[in-house]
């Protein structure tokens, strides 16, 4: 079999955020402390070389230790470096996106325009569909594509690419197995389990949440729609959030921006649009 010469580009904030949701925090937590484990298997279902390793990851973000305490990703910067990854910080550029997505797109197309290196295959580990004209530009360029990404992601980006590997099978590459009667899974997402989501994605929010972010980022976690779950299987938009968690919409462009109760007195004026 011809050895592949390969490019991975990690969206390091998504997988965490992908594996805390789906297996839970503990299995997020072995992904970043131990690369190995899922790299291993990731690359050595046939002969290739990784030759570029690239980690896009916002320092200053947070995840669980599993003691009760919020660990910064900035410390699994050395871990990714002794991996072989060159990290590449992606500081929030504004209250929701890091911009790690763009940066990912610019350097596969650098990489694939490359004069030094053809690289045969491109993996982005990423559960982000704006990566979609990525994949459909890097097979015209007859490169063969690898996403790991949410086993429920659709039908149009699971398309784009070559192969697909769902976080259930990289959760099961670090000791995740599937439970049916309670606790986090990868299967469809449950009405507790996406009121559970949309909870998190708003606690973990410093301003008043567009309703298209809000929408984007459940998306993203789930791989369902606000309204393709029947907005969590509350029948209306309103009935989700306050069951969410007395979550409050504002009218505006575009469906408003989402508030926390605290947030109930800002002035409109200071909601801005994404």
């Amino acid at each position: 079999m011809t050895e592949l010469r390969s490019a991975i580009f990690l969206d390091f904030d998504n997988l965490v955020s992908g594996l805390r949701d789906g297996a839970g925090p503990e299995f997020a937590l072995r992904f970043a402390e131990k690369p190995e484990a899922w790299l291993a298997p990731l690359l050595g279902d046939r002969p290739r070389r990784a030759l570029l390793r690239r980690c896009y990851m916002n320092p200053a973000g947070t995840m669980e230790d599993g003691d009760g305490s919020r660990v910064r990703y900035a410390e699994f910067r050395w871990v990714m470096m002794a991996a072989g990854f060159e990290v590449m910080d992606c500081p929030k550029l504004t209250r929701l996106k890091n911009a790690a997505d763009v940066r990912i797109a610019l350097d596969a197309m650098e990489a694939m325009l490359s004069p030094l290196t053809r690289y045969d295959e491109f993996i982005l580990l990423s559960t982000d569909s704006d990566f979609v004209p990525l994949l459909q530009r890097l097979r015209a360029a007859d490169r063969r594509t690898r996403l790991v990404a949410h086993p429920a992601v659709g039908r149009v980006v699971s398309s784009a690419a070559d192969e697909v590997i769902g976080l259930d099978v990289m959760a099961g590459w670090l000791g995740w197995e599937p439970q049916r009667e309670a606790g986090p899974d990868f299967g469809a997402p449950n009405t507790a389990d996406l009121l559970a989501v949309v909870r998190d994605i708003m606690l973990e929010a410093e301003e008043p949440l567009h309703l298209s972010h809000l929408g984007q980022m459940l998306r993203n976690r789930t791989g369902v729609t606000l309204r393709g779950s029947d907005f969590a299987g509350q029948g209306s938009l309103d009935a989700m959030l306050a069951a969410a968690g007395g979550f409050i919409r504002r009218d505006g462009p575009g469906g408003g921006h989402v508030l926390r109760p605290e947030w109930a007195d800002q002035a409109p004026e200071s909601t801005e649009a994404a």
